[in-house]
């Protein structure tokens, strides 16, 4: 079959800790750099990174590489300065068509950690726009690709199973409400200002958070988020996913048109965040109730020496959300009294609590999965060069056949034969060079090549509706 080279081999939430994972995430620059390095070599033919919080994953077309592991494995070690050892057991591969239906399942939300969330489909996009850039995708991966976007678009319109489920964000703040009773008045800390930073701080505000300051390595961006926390988004002001969710009961069911802070500010003065670079975060964290960290950056940003003297001395308890992929938080910080340190692992049991009002959603999804698996695998299975001869020589025949009842009543019945007998030698002459060009394709071109080269002939020659009157 076509897809006998695809394999995807990673690790996640469901095979390695978080302490594992971190070693391999990579981050956008440094997939885009592992692209590039890996397409300037003969190892793979068509190559794509998916790096999230909970996963780094590597979809590729095998070419020569004996074992794609190890070589995997000592380029990101390469690019990250490291020399990480890999025990194989943490990592999953998949080839052929369980690679299909892995990267479906991913796209659909069924592989996640919070089952249903919709921010993972934006993420396998974001991978497939850097391996476009790094031009490592060709024709299978890239109608792979569009499929599993097929996919999870499907899941999404077609059933519930995103309806009322927790992103990262939306756990995190219900693991803070637990962790400290209630969030009302709470003064938090925000250390980052990405899209997870602003959805978990929207909430937040929501649910009735007091003081908050935006802590960013640039000041200007953490102003920016402060300034927008003030206003709705655009759209509805919090995507479904993030805030109708049972599990959180101190958030409203429906976004209204007022701000987040005019939500919570009443009728007094509108609450306005504050922002600061992280060098402030020493002076403020005494004062924190909620840290939640949230940072791109590759090493710690709460790191336990300059933290554990302020941390100590305030003597407040202090619940430090790291949702971050490297951490953010150094793991010493736990061992303060007054601190309690949680991590993505640690948003495994509440995943597990909310999954269970989503289970019945689960088969629908999967049943959209098992129809796109054998759609997909019956349209890789037409791209095969022998069936393709076979019915272009088929075509061939029926345009001769056609020409001849068209055509044969103009000769006498003498005639007749050397008529069918020029019409068979013309097509026999026009088929000859592409017949050669398809047999010697399966035999030396790349995969992709062959498959590309396969889908224009049938389309131009329109062999998918011949082999379905067959």
């Amino acid at each position: 079959m076509p897809t006998r080279k695809l394999s995807v081999i990673g690790l996640n939430h469901q095979t390695a800790p978080v302490a594992v994972r971190e070693v391999f995430t990579l981050g956008p620059d440094l997939s885009r750099r592992l692209l590039k390095r890996i397409h300037g070599e003969d190892a793979f033919e068509e190559v794509l990174v998916l790096d999230t919080c909970n996963r780094t994953e590597v979809y590729f077309v095998a070419a020569d590489a004996s074992n794609p592991l190890a070589y995997l494995v000592d380029h990101i070690g390469r690019l990250k300065g490291t020399a990480p050892s890999a025990d194989p057991a943490l990592f999953y591969r998949h080839d052929g068509l369980a690679a299909v239906e892995h990267l479906f399942r991913v796209a659909a939300s069924l592989d996640s950690q919070i089952v249903g969330e919709h921010q993972i489909l934006g993420q396998v996009k974001a991978a497939y726009r850097l391996a476009v850039e790094a031009h490592s995708v060709r024709f299978l991966l890239n109608k792979l690709l569009h499929w599993a976007f097929r996919v999870g678009k499907r899941v999404q319109t077609e059933t519930d199973l995103g309806r009322g489920s927790a992103g990262i964000a939306q756990a995190a703040v219900e693991l803070a409400r637990r962790r400290l009773g209630r969030l009302e008045g709470k003064t938090v800390l925000l250390v980052g200002a990405g899209r997870n930073a602003e959805l978990a701080a929207r909430i937040l505000l929501r649910a009735g958070a007091g003081r908050l300051v935006v802590a960013n390595r640039t000041v200007e961006r953490a102003r920016r988020l402060a300034e927008d926390l003030m206003r709705p988004p655009k759209g509805k002001e919090i995507p479904p996913d993030e805030t109708n969710d049972a599990t959180c009961p101190a958030l409203p069911r429906q976004a209204t048109s007022k701000t987040a802070s005019e939500d919570v500010g009443g009728a007094g003065e509108p609450l306005r965040p504050e922002a600061v670079g992280l060098e402030e975060i020493p002076r403020l964290i005494g004062s924190m109730d909620l840290v939640l960290a949230s940072t791109a950056s590759p090493q710690i940003v709460l790191d336990y020496e300059t933290l554990a003297g302020p941390i100590a001395a305030s003597g407040q308890p202090i619940v430090i959300l790291d949702i971050a992929m490297p951490r953010d938080a150094d793991p010493r910080l736990g061992r303060l009294p007054n601190v309690r340190l949680c991590n993505l692992d640690d948003l495994e049991r509440l995943v597990e609590e909310n999954l269970d009002r989503r289970r019945a959603e689960i088969p629908r999804a999967e049943t959209i999965v098992a129809e796109e698996v054998r759609a997909f695998d019956n349209w890789a299975g037409s791209l095969q060069v022998a069936p393709t001869i076979r019915l272009l020589q088929k075509r061939l025949e029926q345009i001769q056949k056609d020409l001849v009842g068209q055509h044969g009543s103009r000769f006498s019945d003498a005639d007749r034969p050397q008529l069918e007998h020029f019409t068979q030698s013309l097509c026999g002459r026009l088929l000859h060079d592409p017949l050669t060009f398809l047999r010697g394709l399966s035999e030396e071109a790349p995969l992709s090549e062959t498959l590309a080269t396969v889908e224009i002939i049938r389309r131009m020659f329109d062999l998918d509706a011949l082999e379905q009157d067959e």
